[in-house]
């Protein structure tokens, strides 16, 4: 069964308003030695649980990454090798913000071991970079989109994000072509959300932030899949977008319900069967740096929490993860893994009210259940308990 390693950095310049991650803006001071030192020390820790691993990705997300120093990145990659077997065509992803990066140091990254980029580009407008509080200009991400490709690789991303405060269609229209204009394999084209707990989230608690309506947005959405799919891209997922052989394969672990390890400060972790239960366990990190790197270097697994899943937690798991997936989800094989029986009724009126098409046992959402996906799939949880 495929298996992926996600590691996390948590360290940025400055924390993004609108992000929810275990992400800390801290300038140019972070711990880089002592916490690539605990994330060896984590991997040491799990040694007896991935040494037999069919390992195929690796992926380092944040925070920022390609704040670290190469060599770093290097030592983490060593010790996977060392301690897990590895596939010949293993995917190493890295996240980079265009500002932490030059031609330079995506060189020292390759010759480090990896082999996909992921560069989070959100916009060319400098008013909505403003907005988005990003520290990069549109000028850096012109810059580092065409030395990903010069420094020799060959496996490349963009992030996009839409559904900015006062964001015109134009602008919207003028951010997808120039991405084209790059001719990039992959794209991820992501909706602004607002979480609690970000600096968005006050701001639109208190009536300070006013977005774009579920029409408008809906609209977004719709020319963003047509237009993509239009110019050789397929949508293989809700918010990502792929030329032929170019899916992310680290996220289609996360996706279909697959096993991987999460190390470093408050990353995830989810193992889909385990000694103790048939249905799989998850995990959770200490998510301050600081009390990770004290927990690891006391020679203690990090943990914040661990559970046990019971069936309806996976069944629901599977689902939401799976039906994100333009391939969508068998439900036989659903019914018969978990040992459930089907409303069918509750899922034909899905069909029948145009969220969901279907493929003798193969469900999927339509354009009309992507636009209303999160409630669509709640509806299919609930034809399944």
């Amino acid at each position: 069964m495929p298996f992926g390693i996600y590691i996390h950095i948590p360290y940025c310049v400055t924390k993004c308003p609108y992000c929810d991650f275990n992400s800390y803006g801290v300038g140019s001071n972070f711990p880089e030695d002592d916490y690539t030192d605990s994330i060896l020390s984590e991997l040491e820790l799990y040694r007896n649980d991935i040494s037999n691993v069919d390992l195929t990705s690796i992926f380092f997300g944040g925070g920022t990454p390609s704040l670290f120093d190469p060599k770093n990145i290097e030592k983490i990659i060593s010790k996977i090798y060392d301690i897990t077997n590895s596939s010949e065509n293993l995917e190493i992803s890295l996240e980079v913000n265009p500002k932490t990066a030059d031609l330079q140091k995506l060189r020292g990254l390759r010759a480090a071991g990896i082999n996909r980029i992921s560069v989070g580009i959100q916009s060319f407008s400098e008013r909505k970079l403003k907005f988005l509080g990003r520290i990069n200009t549109p000028e850096d991400s012109r810059q580092i989109l065409g030395d990903i490709v010069e420094s020799g690789f060959e496996n490349y991303s963009m992030d996009l994000m839409y559904g900015t405060k006062d964001e015109t269609f134009s602008e919207w229209e003028d951010d997808i072509a120039e991405a084209l204009s790059f001719n990039y394999p992959h794209i991820s084209a992501y909706c602004l959300t607002v979480e609690d707990g970000t600096e968005f989230g006050r701001r639109y608690s208190l009536g300070k932030l006013k977005l774009p309506s579920d029409d408008r947005l809906s609209k977004f959405i719709a020319y963003t899949t047509d237009f993509l799919q239009s110019s050789g891209y397929r949508q293989y997922e809700i918010s990502n977008y792929a030329k032929e052989g170019s899916e992310c394969s680290h996220n289609m672990l996360y996706w279909k319900g697959q096993s991987y390890l999460g190390v470093g400060a408050g990353a995830h972790s989810h193992f889909a069967i385990t000694d103790l239960n048939q249905w799989g366990e998850r995990w959770a990190n200490i998510r301050n740096p600081a009390q990770y790197i004290k927990s690891v270097q006391e020679g203690k697994k990090p943990l914040d929490f661990t559970e046990i899943l019971n069936r309806d937690e996976a069944v629901q798991d599977n689902v939401l993860m799976g039906l994100r997936l333009n391939d969508g989800i068998d439900l036989v094989d659903i019914e018969k893994r978990f040992s459930i029986t089907a409303d069918k009724d509750k899922i034909g009126r899905l069909v029948e009210d145009g969220f969901l098409e279907s493929s003798e046992d193969l469900f999927r959402l339509t354009k009309k259940g992507n636009l209303l996906s999160n409630a669509v799939i709640l509806r299919f949880v609930e034809a399944l308990s």
